[in-house]
């Protein structure tokens, strides 16, 4: 316990009124770490700050005590940190902005090479192919035909030529051959991409939170206790975690989220209960 701090008097009064961190965590659904925090002077663990003071307030409400000293306490402890983690915010939103047109240069440049390739490689078969002469049509080979089928042919041709009638010719037509019609090509069969899944999410997560309305959320991180708080118009929340964070909405269409750096889907309808996990 730090020497002087103002919430040094808070243990003993829990103690006069015989409870125990347990107990106190059970009536307010505080967690037995917070608890313990706020009457050593130990804020370097607690959540959000939204979270933090409605902690603080409502365990000095539980003992009849002045929030005042320990909110002012907590207040000058969390400046330093928070100055901290909006500059490393800050750094990492331009690093991964960096690697986003890093990334976008690299498919600009290969997509240009290749076009030009093709466009190279299309004039170099043109000029090939108009330069070339066309072969000439080879002649078509016929056949002589063989004596048994000319004696045949013209013993067919007098016995016609009996049976006909006088005055019109029985001079025999030839059909002419049946058109062959080319082959069709076959279409090229299409083929669609698939689009492999992303693997499982690893941490560390910096989950930020804004509420558009209000809504309520309840959340834990790193298998710690579960926090639910409710969020109005315009309040904004940031969540860090090691491995996983769980996520319970309220009013899902009314918050929005940013995890690392990217802006998630929507988290549902308007009114929704929706729950997420990342992480594994």
């Amino acid at each position: 316990m730090k020497p002087g701090y103002a919430g040094s008097s808070w243990k003993e009064r829990r103690e006069s009124m015989g409870k125990t961190i347990a107990q106190v965590s059970a009536d307010l659904r505080i967690g037995h770490r917070y608890l313990a925090g706020i009457e050593e002077g130990d804020f370097g663990d607690f959540p959000e700050r939204v979270f933090s003071i409605g902690f603080i307030r409502s365990y000095a409400k539980y003992l009849a005590q002045d929030p005042g000293p320990v909110l002012a306490e907590y207040e000058r402890m969390i400046g330093s940190r928070d100055d901290s983690e909006m500059a490393a915010q800050l750094r990492f939103g331009w690093v991964e902005r960096e690697r986003e047109r890093g990334s976008r240069r690299a498919t600009y440049t290969v997509a240009a090479g290749a076009v030009l390739l093709v466009g190279v490689i299309l004039a170099w078969v043109s000029l090939h192919t108009e330069r070339r002469p066309l072969p000439p049509a080879p002649p078509a080979a016929v056949a002589p035909p063989s004596p048994s089928t000319v004696g045949s042919a013209a013993k067919a041709g007098d016995n016609a030529a009996a049976a006909a009638p006088s005055g019109v010719d029985n001079t025999a037509v030839p059909a002419p051959p049946p058109t062959q019609t080319p082959p069709t090509p076959a279409e090229p069969s299409s083929s669609v991409a698939a689009v492999g899944a992303t693997g499982p999410l690893v941490g560390p997560f910096q989950l930020f939170l804004e509420a558009s309305e209000q809504a309520w959320v309840m959340y834990s991180f790193d298998d710690g206790d579960p926090i639910d708080v409710t969020l109005y118009a315009g309040d904004k929340i940031s969540i860090h975690a090691t491995r996983r964070i769980t996520l319970k909405l309220g009013n899902a269409g009314g918050v929005a989220g940013t995890l690392n750096g990217r802006r998630l889907p929507p988290f549902g309808e308007r009114g929704q209960v929706r729950k997420f996990t990342f992480g594994q």
